[in-house]
């Protein structure tokens, strides 16, 4: 068996690291805070995310594949939704919406053999347009990609076999849910995600408005979530 890796960031250089990566904190906090309600401090979300990555400064080992900040920002990020989810940034009956829109959508799209359109899944819910536009528009402090639970986050999988195979599954999953995506949801997930891009500048370089991108993310995250589920139940 092949020796773990030791941490470089030791007592030593740990406030060093700190103050490295404090903007990377700042970033993601802000990044989120942007998705959410005016009501949530982002100097709150910045102490949740300094929590994260203290977290992975004591946590990481060097691994092919992994460097350190891409694992920063899974324990960042998952330090700052924790924090959500316990404060219960997204009210019940929205968690409630949510739940029975992956029920629906899941449904149809099964029985159609590829993504439904608005109106189709509006149709589905029993819901008009304007009211299926209303509810994903009232979601929009829904977990995107990064809600992940704690034991699915890649931290100390050499000891455990089981959890590397599980965290491959899943991100094999959420490669072929990505793909699946329609075009434009496929867009606005890889401007946000990997392009780090605001809403407002989507909708610049999409020439759509803000508020049709939130809706779009919303209805994707909707898919991405159904089909995990699926696939992971």
């Amino acid at each position: 068996m092949r020796p773990r890796s030791a941490n470089p960031y030791n007592s030593h250089n740990l406030d060093e690291a700190i103050k490295t990566h404090t903007p990377l904190v700042k970033k993601i906090a802000h990044h989120i805070a942007s998705r959410l309600s005016a009501n949530v401090e982002v100097d709150d979300l910045i102490q949740e995310g300094m929590t994260g990555l203290l977290d992975a400064l004591q946590r990481y080992e060097p691994q092919p594949n992994l460097s350190f900040e891409v694992y920063a920002k899974t324990r960042i990020r998952g330090a700052i939704y924790d924090s959500c989810r316990k404060n219960d940034i997204l009210p019940r009956h929205q968690r409630d919406q949510v739940t029975s829109l992956e029920k629906v959508t899941r449904s149809l799209e099964q029985k159609l053999g590829r993504p439904a359109d608005d109106l189709e899944i509006a149709e589905a819910a029993g819901l008009s347009l304007d009211d299926y536009f209303a509810v994903i528009g009232s979601m929009v402090n829904l977990m995107p990609l990064d809600d992940l639970p704690e034991d699915m986050l890649p931290s100390d999988h050499a000891n455990d076999p089981m959890r590397l195979i599980s965290m491959k599954q899943i991100a094999s999953q959420m490669e072929a849910t990505l793909k699946n995506l329609p075009e434009k949801e496929q867009l606005i997930m890889a401007l946000h995600y990997q392009e780090e891009l605001s809403y407002r500048e989507i909708a610049v370089v999409m020439q759509l408005t803000p508020g049709r991108i939130s809706q779009l993310h919303t209805q994707a995250m909707i898919r991405i979530r159904s089909d995990l589920k699926k696939d992971l139940s």
